[in-house]
């Protein structure tokens, strides 16, 4: 789900965690790029609310953003670039533009949800 936070700037919830994407993003426009495989995210798109007028304009060179769940086994996840996904899983794309927050930087954009460290 994505939405405007109270704060004025755009938020992704997914279950019980929420991410400041706006925040994401600034800090990601200081990572290095990784090249992303988006096949395997294609099926969590079913879950995401996604505005599909928006999709066939969504930014292709715009890295996704991702996040490890540490409650979740370290897994990644997605926080920023779901429309770009759906695009790209619909025109058969098999390479995006990527960056992972640390530990630290996934804290620092994480507005609730899951434990944060003393």
């Amino acid at each position: 789900m994505r939405g405007d936070d109270d704060g004025g700037g755009e938020f992704f919830q997914f279950l019980a965690f929420r991410w400041n994407v706006t925040k994401a993003q600034q800090i990601a426009r200081t990572l290095p790029i990784r090249r992303l495989d988006p096949e395997p995210w294609f099926g969590l798109l079913g879950a995401i609310q996604l505005n599909e007028s928006h999709v066939p304009y969504a930014d292709l060179e715009r890295p996704q953003i991702l996040v490890r769940i540490r409650e979740a086994d370290g897994a990644a996840l997605i926080v920023d670039g779901w429309h770009p996904l759906a695009r790209a899983q619909r025109e058969g794309l098999k390479d995006l533009p990527a960056v992972l927050l640390d530990e630290n930087q996934k804290l620092e954009v994480r507005i609730f949800g899951g434990v944060k460290p003393l």
